[in-house]
C-alpha cells in the first residue's frame, strides 16, 4: 500500500497533508523543530486577501490587523497606494502554522515533530517505491539535495526585527524602500502590529557583498525609520532565506518538491504561502491520481507551471526591473509612475498575487469605461 512521507512542517506541508489525510491516503509529516510555531516570525506574515479566502483553513484566529495601502519610498519620494476596503492581511505565523497543524492532524495525518531526516534516510525512504516523498522544507531543501534536484542560482537573504514602543503612523498601511545601495536587488519594508509595535526588515541578494544584518543596520539608519524607532526597544529578530526563482524540475522519480523548495515564490515580494499552496494542491491531485490509478506524478510539473508558470514569470520579470535600477532611476520611475495615474491604476486593479489577473482586468474593465 503506498504512502506519502512529507518532509516539512510548514505552512505548505500541512495543507498538503491535510487534503492528502482527507482523502484516506496514509500521510505522515517530518518536522526537525520541537514546536511547530518554532521559528516561524522569520516571515512576515502578510498574506493578500483573495489568497488567503482561497486556503482551506480557519485562520482568523491568528489575525493580527488588516491592511489597505502602501507607502513606498525611493529616491527622495513617496508614492502612495490605498483602497478603499481591506487588501490584505497581518497574521500572526506561529499561530496560523499551529491552526494547519490541528486540521491536519484532524483529518487524520500523522505529524512526527523533532525528526530531522539525513540525506541517507530521505534515499532510503525513496528506495521503497511504495513511497512518495514530498519535500516542503523550505529554500535549502535536504530532501532537493538529496534526490539531486537542480539549484536555484539566486536568493534573498532577509533580516527583520520586531519593535515595540513605536509611534505607527498607520495601523492599516506597510512601507517599502527600494535603493539598490542598500537592498541590492530586494528592498526594505515595515509592517505594523499594533499601534506601538512594528516589524522592520530587509532583503538582499545573496549575490552581494555584504550580510543582511549589515544591510539591515544600514536600513536603521534611514532618517524615516530612525524617527519610528527612536525610544523604542527591539524585542526580537530573525534571518532567512527565500529563493529568487523556480527549480528547472519539481519532480523526479517517487519525489515531489512544493513550495519554497520547488522555488514557487513571487520574486517581487518574497511570498510564498499563496503560491505555494495552490501548487500544494495540484501535488495532492497528482498523487492521488498515482495511487489510484497509476497516474504518472510528472502530471503535477506539467499542470502546475501551466496554471501559474505565467504569474511567477512576471514576478519575476517585475523584480529583474526594478532590482536593476540604481537610486535616480527610482527616483525618475516614481515621478514617472505619479505623472501617468500609476496610484489610481494600482489602487484600483493591483492584485498582490496575480498580475496577469490584474492586466486583465484593467484593460476588460478599464479599457471597457
Amino acid at each position: 500500500m503506498k504512502r506519502v512521507v512529507i518532509v516539512g512542517a510548514g505552512v505548505i506541508g500541512l495543507l498538503l497533508a491535510k487534503r492528502l489525510a482527507r482523502e484516506g491516503i496514509d500521510t505522515t509529516v517530518y518536522e526537525s523543530k520541537r514546536k511547530i510555531s518554532d521559528n516561524t516570525a522569520k516571515a512576515s506574515g502578510i498574506f493578500s486577501r483573495e489568497g488567503l479566502s482561497r486556503l482551506d483553513v480557519d485562520w482568523k484566529d491568528a489575525l493580527v490587523t488588516t491592511l489597505n495601502g502602501a507607502t513606498i519610498f525611493a529616491g527622495g519620494e513617496s508614492f502612495k497606494v490605498e483602497t478603499k476596503g481591506d487588501k490584505a492581511y497581518v497574521l500572526d505565523r506561529g499561530m496560523f502554522a499551529e491552526l494547519c497543524a490541528k486540521e491536519a492532524r484532524e483529518a487524520g495525518a500523522k505529524i512526527v515533530l523533532g525528526k530531522r531526516l539525513s540525506k541517507e534516510q530521505i534515499l532510503e525512504i525513496k528506495k521503497d517505491t511504495n513511497n512518495i516523498v514530498v519535500g516542503a522544507d523550505g529554500a535549502v531543501s535536504m530532501v532537493a539535495s538529496a534526490a539531486g534536484f537542480p539549484g536555484i542560482g539566486e536568493h534573498i537573504l532577509t533580516y527583520k526585527a520586531e519593535y515595540e514602543g513605536v509611534d505607527v503612523p498607520d495601523l492599516h498601511k506597510v512601507e517599502l524602500f527600494f535603493s539598490n545601495k542598500i537592498a541590492k536587488r530586494f528592498f526594505g519594508w515595515t509592517v505594523p502590529y499594533s499601534r506601538t509595535k512594528m516589524e522592520i526588515g530587509i532583503g538582499i541578494s545573496n549575490l552581494s557583498k555584504k550580510t543582511s544584518t549589515a544591510a539591515f543596520n544600514e536600513f536603521l539608519e534611514n532618517p524615516i525609520i530612525k524617527n519610528r524607532i527612536s525610544g523604542a526597544k527591539k524585542t526580537a529578530g530573525y534571518a532567512s532565506m527565500i529563493p529568487l526563482s523556480a527549480r528547472k524540475k519539481t519532480v523526479m522519480d517517487n519525489v515531489l518538491l512544493v513550495g519554497d523548495a520547488a522555488g514557487q515564490v513571487k520574486a517581487t515580494t518574497g511570498g510564498g504561502i499563496i503560491f505555494g499552496a495552490a501548487c500544494a494542491g495540484v501535488a495532492a491531485d497528482a498523487i492521488i491520481g498515482n495511487i489510484r490509478i497509476g497516474a504518472p506524478l510528472s502530471s503535477y510539473e506539467k499542470t502546475w507551471r501551466k496554471r501559474f508558470g505565467l504569474d511567477l514569470r512576471m514576478h519575476k520579470m517585475l523584480h529583474s526591473y526594478y532590482s536593476s535600477m540604481g537610486d535616480r532611476g527610482f527616483l525618475i520611475a516614481i515621478k514617472a509612475a505619479k505623472l501617468a495615474g500609476f496610484e489610481q491604476f494600482f489602487s484600483k486593479y493591483g492584485d498582490m498575487d496575480r498580475p496577469s489577473l490584474m492586466l486583465k482586468r484593467f484593460f476588460f474593465r478599464g479599457m471597457s469605461k
